[in-house]
């Protein structure tokens, strides 16, 4: 089973969200290693514009826009990924 990529968009600097966004992006990645694969970008780049995004934090998974310009709860953030397969 291929892994699942989630795409984390992060300012810079990374405001309080951004900073929670990625403790529990990290210790979501460290609870599933085999499931997922993370990205984190900082700042705009061409991936933040081709996804459309207006916001830091936003998160991305499997090419699907999941949260933007908030950081979601753990259960919120696995729920959004169980929905695609990871459990």
């Amino acid at each position: 089973m291929s892994r699942l990529k989630i795409e984390a968009f992060l300012s810079t600097p990374p405001c309080p969200n951004c900073l929670a966004l990625i403790e529990l992006l990290n210790e979501i990645s460290e609870e599933n290693n085999e499931k997922v694969e993370l990205i984190i970008y900082k700042g705009p780049n061409e991936a933040f514009e081709r996804y459309q995004l207006t916001a830091f934090p936003a998160v991305v998974v499997e090419e699907l826009i999941k949260m933007v310009g908030f950081c979601p709860s753990k259960e919120s953030l696995l729920a959004a990924l169980k929905e695609l397969g990871v459990e």
